[in-house]
């Protein structure tokens, strides 16, 4: 009689991989090799559509604090959407961003902190510590974190991270030549030569990883807006540019986010109860771009945050609620989480990871 051990890899992997999340954490103890098939991100993470988001909440009347919260979205009839917050790995409140994300790993900074979060084993895991930066900002000299981005290079099947260094003084003046370091599964920093073709914008952190390549939102000198990007497998930067309306906005009015496979940009106004969303595309293989959608008015809203799907949009509303917005039939569905108003912070979807199967790299966190 035929049993689970004469079974071939790739068929159960098959069969594992239509069982819920919760069956496959309970299943890791059956045996070792069960154990790291399923904590292997490339072939397994939820089964269920996923945000990881940072949010800020009041802690007492007084004091308050960054935490990543999970939403999970599932995907049985009659939608449910549950919320799971996570300690902070960060001390002391620290905000924190979400530098990109695949194959089931995020990646979070807060300057020279860096933490990869495994979405399957819900583990953090810090990466070492810059060989580029040296003092802080009460010294004369120092340097800081200008960007961090975090994907997989398709070509080595490695995930990668990549930290972008400037330099300044406690003056205020800062020497933009900057140096960039890659950080890879070896755990260990390695400097690489590429020029940098603007500055990443701190102030309104949009950035995202997608097929291969990170994008930050940034700008040149003399502020022109533009979409600065890194090749994860060739260990280059490069640069998109955007519409022309949008080049000479104040970085605010603006984010990132994925449409269909295609990068999106909301363009929309930062003050009024009422707002118009545009959406500009990006067509593929070409840097061009078209408006896409025209969205609105909507009240009571301050941001857009990122597309759920082809129909629905996540916005950031004036009460420090998520809003669920429909596209087609214009409804609006508030979901059971808060923080304060205008503080979320930039969060990414968990596509369907069974299609990422290409890789065979099992990175534990």
């Amino acid at each position: 009689m035929a049993t689970l051990k004469d079974l071939s890899t790739m068929l159960l992997i098959e069969i594992l991989s239509r069982l819920p999340s919760e069956s496959l954490f309970q299943l890791k103890s059956v045996c070792k090799f069960w154990y790291a098939l399923i904590n292997d991100p490339i072939n397994f993470s939820f089964q269920d559509k996923c945000i990881l988001m940072e949010r800020k909440v009041m802690v007492n009347s007084e004091n308050f604090t960054y935490i990543p919260s999970i939403l999970k979205f599932s995907l049985t009839p009659g939608r449910s959407m549950s919320i799971c917050d996570l300690h902070s790995p960060f001390r002391d409140c620290a905000c924190f961003n979400i530098c990109g994300y695949s194959h089931g790993l995020f990646c979070l900074s807060n300057d020279r902190v860096i933490f990869l979060f495994n979405m399957m084993t819900e583990k953090f895991h810090k990466l070492p510590l810059s060989i580029l930066h040296f003092g802080d900002v009460y010294d004369i000299d120092y340097s800081a974190t200008n960007a961090v981005g975090f994907g997989y290079d398709s070509k080595s099947r490695d995930f990668k991270v990549v930290r972008v260094v400037e330099f300044g003084n406690k003056y205020g003046e800062t020497d933009f030549t900057y140096r960039v370091e890659i950080d890879l599964r070896k755990e260990r920093w390695r400097e690489i030569e590429s020029p940098i073709c603007g500055v990443v914008s701190g102030s309104f952190p949009y950035e995202m990883h997608h097929e291969g390549t990170y994008y930050w939102w940034a700008f040149k000198e003399g502020g022109t807006n533009i979409i600065h990007t890194f090749d994860m497998s060739e260990e280059i930067f490069g640069e998109i540019s955007v519409p022309n309306n949008v080049a000479e906005e104040d970085e605010k009015y603006i984010s990132m986010g994925i449409l269909n496979g295609s990068i999106v940009i909301f363009h929309y106004p930062v003050t009024g109860n009422g707002k118009t969303f545009d959406i500009w595309k990006m067509e593929k293989d070409v840097v061009s771009w078209s408006k896409l959608l025209i969205i609105g008015p909507i009240f009571g809203v301050q941001k857009p945050l990122l597309f759920v799907n082809s129909d629905e949009l996540l916005m950031d509303a004036n009460e420090g609620q998520v809003i669920c917005y429909n596209i087609k039939t214009h409804m609006t569905n508030v979901l059971p989480i808060k923080g304060l108003p205008s503080v979320y912070g930039t969060c990414y979807f968990d596509f369907d990871l069974q299609d990422e199967r290409e890789s065979h790299m099992n990175f534990q966190v």
